[in-house]
């Protein structure tokens, strides 16, 4: 009795994975970036669901060096969570505009082709309602949009 050769059999699942392996490099490259206002969305959403880490991760490289995740998180849960004894808080996002070019911090780190949109947060607090508008910008870091705020200050 003559023993059949695993090799077709090897060269078959060689080439079905290379093929899962390159329709997920194609699926990966064709989808478009989140767009400036999903960004800001899903970053608020988060906030709203006190998903403070996720929050973070959308946050541009220069965000995240300004707030160690674990800090951030700690203290947006003590601020809002704790000081002032809110549970949950609706987010309303303005238009969004274009700027030519953003200054993040008074050191005169600069960005161009940003985006911004006006935050307006309102809150049913311990101390009554509450409405905190932020302006958001965000800025394409690694190919996607990034959260940044203004500290140029």
């Amino acid at each position: 009795m003559r023993r059949k050769s695993p090799v077709p059999l090897f060269i078959g699942a060689v080439v079905a994975i290379l093929l899962v392996v390159a329709l997920f490099l194609l699926i990966g490259k064709t989808q478009e970036p989140d767009t400036p206002e999903e960004v800001i969305e899903d970053f608020y959403n988060f906030e709203k669901d006190g998903d403070f880490g996720n929050a973070w991760e959308l946050f541009h490289s220069e965000m995240q060096n300004k707030f160690p995740k674990s800090s951030y998180i700690q203290t947006k849960n003590h601020v809002f969570m704790g000081h002032m004894g809110v549970d949950e808080f609706e987010v309303e996002v303005g238009n969004i505009e274009k700027e030519k070019e953003f200054t993040f911090n008074e050191e005169g780190l600069q960005f161009k082709n940003v985006r911004k949109a006006e935050v307006n947060l309102y809150f049913d607090s311990q101390f009554g309602e509450l409405m905190i508008t932020q302006t958001c910008f965000v800025a394409i870091e690694e190919g996607e949009w990034r959260i940044l705020w203004n500290y140029n200050f």
